[in-house]
Formats: structure tokens, C-alpha cells, sequence
């Protein structure tokens, strides 16, 4: 892969001591444009390849419409995706209905849960909830070890604070770190921000309904005004969406 091939190439520069000028230089980051221009614009071109990304919100807040924006983007451009989903929540038909080649969907099922618990286990204590996680956590990091995936996508939106807040923390740098270097985009997502990389970023959505109609009887919903958060280690920006 392109970014890969830079590394090798820095490693062998570096072995020579031929660096000199390695740390005055800026790569352009590749990018996986969403193909939504309004997000693309808010992310500077698209979700940055080789890092671990997060996409936050509640329910109904565009983060699955965003989402499948992405992935209907890089099927679009002959990239193979994956969708680790942690609670069966990945409706095929749907995605279709976006514009995702399912086809070219690797869909990582986890078990079909009706409800969670609301709390961690106590000490010593496990759950279904604790395994769902951990499963879903073990199948992105082979998927992203694999390679030939443009996008990953690791859902664990609708997974209590508490529980997904009990993985530790190596964990995170472990999955980002295999991600390094790659040609993939791995996103989180999630109600809350949980992680990225260093050069990631978290986005997180806050939705409004726009409705339509003289009354109340008879409205109807028109779309969503989207509240757009981008938050990295060097800036925080905000933008308006309409969906």
C-alpha cells in the first residue's frame, strides 16, 4: 500500500542517515471522502486513511445515514468495507437503499440482543454484554490486520457508557497502532466518544427534525439539521448539515 511503501522508504533514508529533511515534510494524508460535500468539507476532505476515527451521537442523530454515506462512497470507488456489528443492527436493505454495494460488505453479525444492561459487572463478574464487546473488538482487529479493506467499521453505538467504557485502553492503542500505516479508514461509532488515534478524529452529530406542513395534524417530516462537531488534536471545528 502507498502509505506503507513511504514508510519503507523512510526507513531505508533513516538507515543511511539521509533524513536530514524527513521531519520538515508534510505529507498530504489520504483521505476517504464520504461523498457527502457538507461532512467532506467539515473533515477536511474525507475521514484520514491509516487511523482510527470515532462517529458519535445519539439515536436519529445521522450517524447511520453518515455512515452509510461512507461506505456507499468506497464501494462506489471498488473498495471492499467492513461492518463489524456488535448488536445486529445492520439492516442490508437499507444500506442498498443508500447506495452500498452489498456485494462488496464484509457484515461481522453479533449475537441479536433485545436489551442491555445498564451497568458494568461488578468485580470478577462477566455478561453477554462483556463478550459482545470483547468479540467485537477481536474481530476488527483481524479484519484491519487482514488488509484490502478501504473502510472498517466497528459499531458499538446503542452499547452502554458503562461497558464499553470498561475496555481498556490497550485495546484502543492496540487496533489503532495495527491500523497504522494502512490504507484504511476505522471508525468507531458509537453514542459517546470512546477513542482514535492521533490523527483521527471524533465527530459527533446532534440532529434536529425539520418538519413541513400548515398544521400540526398535518406535518410531516421533512429532514434533519444536522449539528456537526470535528474535534483532532490540533483543532476543534463545527458545521450545519441538512439532510
Amino acid at each position: 500500500m502507498v502509505s506503507q511503501a513511504i514508510q519503507h522508504i523512510e526507513g531505508l533514508l533513516r538507515a543511511r542517515k539521509l533524513d536530514g529533511t524527513l521531519a520538515k515534510l508534510e505529507l498530504v494524508p489520504a483521505m476517504a471522502p464520504t461523498g457527502l460535500e457538507p461532512f467532506d468539507r467539515a473533515l477536511g476532505g474525507g475521514w484520514r486513511r491509516g487511523e482510527l476515527s470515532e462517529l458519535t451521537g445519539p439515536k436519529s442523530s445521522g450517524r447511520t445515514s453518515l455512515l452509510l454515506a461512507t461506505l456507499a462512497a468506497a464501494t462506489a470507488r471498488g473498495e471492499v468495507v467492513a461492518v463489524v456489528d456488535s448488536l445486529d443492527r445492520f439492516d442490508p436493505a437499507m444500506a442498498a437503499d443508500a447506495g452500498v454495494d452489498v456485494m462488496r460488505v464484509l457484515w461481522v453479525r453479533g449475537p441479536s440482543v433485545t436489551s442491555m444492561p445498564q451497568r458494568a459487572p461488578r468485580p470478577g463478574e462477566s455478561s453477554l454484554a462483556d463478550a459482545v464487546v470483547r468479540r467485537a473488538l477481536r474481530a476488527a482487529d483481524l479484519i484491519v490486520r487482514a488488509g484490502g479493506f478501504g473502510i472498517v467499521a466497528l459499531d458499538l453505538a446503542d452499547v452502554p457508557a458503562p461497558l464499553v467504557g470498561r475496555v481498556p485502553a490497550s485495546s484502543w492503542l492496540r487496533i489503532a497502532h495495527a491500523n497504522e500505516g494502512r490504507d484504511t479508514v476505522l471508525i468507531l461509532v458509537a453514542d459517546a466518544p470512546l477513542a482514535r488515534s492521533p490523527r483521527g478524529v471524533s465527530v459527533r452529530l446532534n440532529a434536529t427534525p425539520r418538519w413541513t406542513g400548515e398544521s400540526a395534524q398535518r406535518r410531516r417530516l421533512d429532514g434533519l439539521d444536522i449539528d456537526v462537531s470535528v474535534t483532532s488534536a490540533r483543532h476543534v471545528d463545527s458545521a450545519k448539515v441538512k439532510l
